[in-house]
């Protein structure tokens, strides 16, 4: 047994072990067999003798695992112990490593929050989204409308599950008080669609859509505050708008419906749109697309044979209805993750390269510090090595420490990715889609512990080459010098990397912050400052046509009153918001089918309004309060709507036929009475859209805004405001009290924070590059100091020394320059979606940063190069 505990000590188990045991075994039976006895009997005897062999093969297995458990931990106590010997490198590598992995930690989990992570409900590989496409823009996924909706439920054979739904405002009696509710008008099978069932009660019935009964779910989040979670509410019946609907189910604690939207509080029935006191219920109309569908596929569906199977449905809905179908014969059916990402997921991966790049740049730095140390430490290895250690045994130590290193700065960057995502997400809002949903869990982990693999491999590869490559005989010979020499042309390489990915980021930074810049030097075509914007939602039942005017005209008549107030009107949408009213029309002198007629976005306005928000008339008059249902139906249309559908032309005086005035009789003509500017809707359009405005008084909305322009601070206003509302009607909350600087920064946040991120990893890319020139030049003077002192000895001028460490230099910057504009013009063209007013490969640009880094490259250079001219002789020589 000897032998074998002889293998086992010395940990020399590997996969041949079991052939050692049975060579041994084999000897034993030929030395019995020898003796006398026959082979079986000499098997059975050695076998007593050396025991089982399977047993003796996992005994020393287990053995040799746990020798190199201790063998690693050993490694890693060692490395530890090197990196305190140093820890200005420690520090500078650690530091380096945590930034690179936390900014690509913070931004990974983003991406994995809202593109990656599966949606919350029950096999989310099977939900889709469903929209038509308008053969006049084919690129834009159009919603649907309801006829249009009923039909595709009805005649599909694809889905399980066919769910629309759409948003709007509800004021719901509480406990206590009526508070504000963000609400979804839903189809009855939400809840089987997305397999989640209510925490109280159930979902809705088929019955409940179909005969307009007024049913409720409602939120964990309302149950539990103005109710006091009180389970007897199911059953019970609430007042929302001024009608009683029945509590059917409380959702989940956290439930968000649509996905990410945790502010809806309430989901209703299609009962609320069917409502049969208006003139043509919005369910009967195939034109109003207002619809967003959600769907299930049935096990095995495709989404391409869904959406094949759907375009034959939209196709016979287009020769039935040619009216209002005829450019809507395709769908698109989408998978619902992919769609909720929409135009997010361009700016999140361009993000996600930005911060890959930034890690190389981090990556390629501590490579250069760590071969630069590996030089210094060539004389430790030759010792090692001459007492016994193989050159394996040395590259696998500096591969733990690279691991070390990684693991140190990974756990630093998870904590300051942590801190950094509680930091942004704030400022980001909801502009994106679930990415308040953004959290470190298990994938995120894995990510970074995976980066902190990748980059120690990525740094630690080239010393460990240059120290298997090692004559350590000969460095031992020659002083050591062997390495440092042979790795000057790698770190200068390494070098010239960090300057051309320094410059592609630069390159992409500076293209977006000028976009940036370009959206803010707009001209919005009105007055932001101080103006402040409200809502009230008046409930259809309570408030009919005549008293809704009559509310908005006192509300309008008291808060005008109100000392500080300069103007105050109503607006249906706000201006800013890039909330849109698209609807068709006809112009009477260019007469078109349904199907073929332009639209725009529209908007509903009181007089008063475009002075109330600063945008000026350019052309006829404004409305007055002499534009009522019994005056001629008038219109205004901004710049752009005139420039588009009459060129060349005076729009002041056309008539038009909107859609919006079909149910008027003998009134569907509008005249256009004034042209005023491009007041945007939307801030982050390029251009602005056409739009036209109806007087309020011909064509009212229960649900309108107001705007409010003040002498001083707006904010000032808000407390009279909701005495005013709540001395006209107790039961109306206000809501969204917002001022339009505050509507105009929420717009930019979808577009200010890539800029901001990007410009962010530019700068740090800038200072890593700098950092690593000056890191190359600086250890490149240092090892050239007898060279240097020698020069200066034979008669060489300091200048000439200067110039020697500058050329080299001004080689490095140039190599990396033009590698690094080859990927700059390759990415200006990857991200020209997202720019605005701004060329891809704007020479302005690319020049300028071209200048910047060589301009820091330059400073980073100099001081090495005046320490190298700076050299004394004498020491130097005396020093080597």
């Amino acid at each position: 047994m000897n032998w074998i505990q002889q293998l086992i000590s010395r940990r020399r188990l590997n996969g041949d072990l079991a052939e050692e045991i049975r060579q041994h075994l084999d000897e034993k039976v030929e030395e019995l067999m020898a003796g006398g006895l026959t082979r079986k009997e000499a098997e059975l005897t050695a076998r007593r003798a050396f025991g089982n062999v399977t047993r003796l093969e996992e005994q020393g297995r287990e053995v040799w695992r746990w020798g190199a458990v201790e063998d690693f931990l050993s490694d890693v106590h060692f490395a530890l112990r090197q990196l305190r010997k140093s820890p200005s490198f420690t520090i500078a590598c650690v530091l380096t490593l945590a930034l690179g992995i936390g900014a690509n930690t913070v931004v990974f989990s983003v991406v994995n929050a809202v593109v990656l992570r599966p949606l919350p409900f029950a096999q989310p590989e099977r939900l889709a989204v469903v929209g038509s496409i308008d053969a006049r823009d084919p690129e834009q996924m159009s919603d649907l409308s309801y006829p249009n909706f009923f039909d595709l439920r009805k005649e599909n054979k694809v889905f399980e599950h066919l769910v629309c739904f759409r948003s709007t405002d509800a004021t719901l009696a509480g406990a206590t008080r009526p508070i504000h509710v963000r609400a979804e008008i839903v189809s009855w099978d939400l809840f089987p669609l997305i397999g989640i069932q209510p925490a109280l009660g159930r979902g809705f019935l088929p019955q409940e859509e179909e005969s307009g009964q007024r049913a409720v779910v409602l939120s964990n989040e309302v149950w539990r505050d103005e109710f006091g979670s009180d389970p007897a509410l199911v059953g019970r019946s609430v007042s929302i708008d001024s009608q009683p609907h029945t509590v059917v189910g409380i959702a989940p604690a956290g439930f968000a419906f649509p996905p990410g939207d945790h502010a809806v509080r309430i989901w209703l029935t299609l009962g609320r749109d069917a409502d049969s006191s208006t003139v043509t219920p919005v369910t009967k109309q195939r034109g109003a697309r207002m619809l967003t569908t959600l769907a299930r596929l049935k096990p095995g569906v495709s989404t391409t044979q869904a959406q094949a199977q759907l375009d034959v449905i939209s196709e016979a809905l287009a020769r039935t209805y040619p009216d209002s179908n005829r450019n809507m014969a395709r769908t698109r059916v989408l998978p619902a993750g992919e769609a909720l990402a929409g135009e997010v997921k361009g700016p999140l991966f361009l993000l996600l390269g930005a911060v890959t790049l930034v890690l190389l740049i981090a990556c390629a730095n501590i490579a250069n510090l760590l071969l630069a140390r590996t030089s210094e430490r060539y004389r430790e290895f030759a010792l090692r090595a001459a007492i016994g250690a193989g050159q394996g045994r040395i590259v696998r130590q500096l591969i733990t420490e690279s691991l070390t290193l990684s693991f140190i700065g990974c756990g630093l960057g998870i904590v300051a990715a942590i801190w950094t995502a509680r930091f942004l997400l704030p400022l980001v809002g909801d502009a994106v889609p679930r990415i308040q949903e953004t959290s470190i869990d298990g994938r995120v982990l894995g990510f970074s512990v995976a980066l902190a693999v990748l980059t120690s491999i990525l740094f630690g590869l080239a010393p460990a080459i240059r120290v298997a490559r090692a004559d350590f005989q000969e460095g031992l010979r020659d002083g050591g010098r062997s390495v440092t020499d042979n790795s000057d042309g790698l770190r200068g390489a390494l070098c010239v990397g960090q300057i051309a990915l320094g410059l592609v980021l630069l390159s992409a930074a500076s293209l977006l912050i000028a976009s940036f810049v370009q959206l803010l030097r707009r001209d919005l075509g009105l007055q932001p400052e101080r103006v402040l914007s409200f809502s009230v939602d008046l409930p259809g039942k309570a408030y009919p046509k005549a008293r809704q005017l009559s509310f908005h005209q006192q509300l309008l008549d008291r808060v005008s009153t109100q000392p500080g107030v300069e103007a105050a009107a109503l607006a249906m949408p706000l201006p800013l918001t890039g909330s849109q009213m698209r609807i068709a029309f006809n112009i009477q002198e260019r007469p078109a089918r349904p199907s073929e007629r332009p639209s725009s976005d529209m908007a509903i306005v009181t007089p008063g309004y475009f002075r109330t928000i600063g945008a000026p008339l350019l052309q006829g008059r404004l409305f007055t309060e002499q534009d009522d249902e019994n005056a001629t139906y008038v219109l205004m249309v901004n710049k752009a709507f005139a420039e588009r559908f009459f060129p060349g032309q005076d729009a002041v005086g056309k008539w038009l036929e909107p859609g919006a005035t079909a149910g008027a009789k003998d009134k569907k003509l509008r005249q256009i009475v004034g042209i005023v500017g491009n007041a945007r809707q939307s801030t982050l359009k390029p251009a602005a859209e056409p739009i036209y405005y109806f007087p309020y008084k011909q064509l009212p909305w229960c649900c309108a805004s107001v705007v409010v322009r003040s002498a001083s601070a707006p904010a000032l206003l808000e407390p009279e405001i909701r005495r005013t509302v709540a001395s006209l009607d107790k039961q109306l909350p206000i809501f969204d009290v917002l001022t339009l600087d505050t509507i105009l920064n929420q717009g930019f946040a979808q577009a200010r924070v890539p800029v901001y991120l990007l410009g962010g990893f530019a700068a740090i890319a800038l200072l890593l590059t700098v950092v690593g020139l000056y890191g190359v030049l600086a250890y490149s003077v240092v090892r050239r100091t007898r060279e240097f002192g020698v020069r200066i000895a034979l008669g060489a001028s300091r200048q000439e020394v200067l110039g020697l460490v500058l050329r080299r230099a001004t080689r490095l910057v140039i190599t990396g320059l033009v590698l690094g504009l080859a990927g700059a013009l390759a990415v200006g063209r990857l991200i020209s979606q997202l720019l605005f007013g701004v060329s891809p490969a704007s020479p302005v640009l690319l020049t300028a940063a071209c200048l910047v880094l060589a301009l820091t490259a330059a400073s980073a250079a100099y001081f090495p190069a005046r320490r190298a001219a700076s050299i004394d002789p004498v020491r130097a020589l005396r020093a080597e």
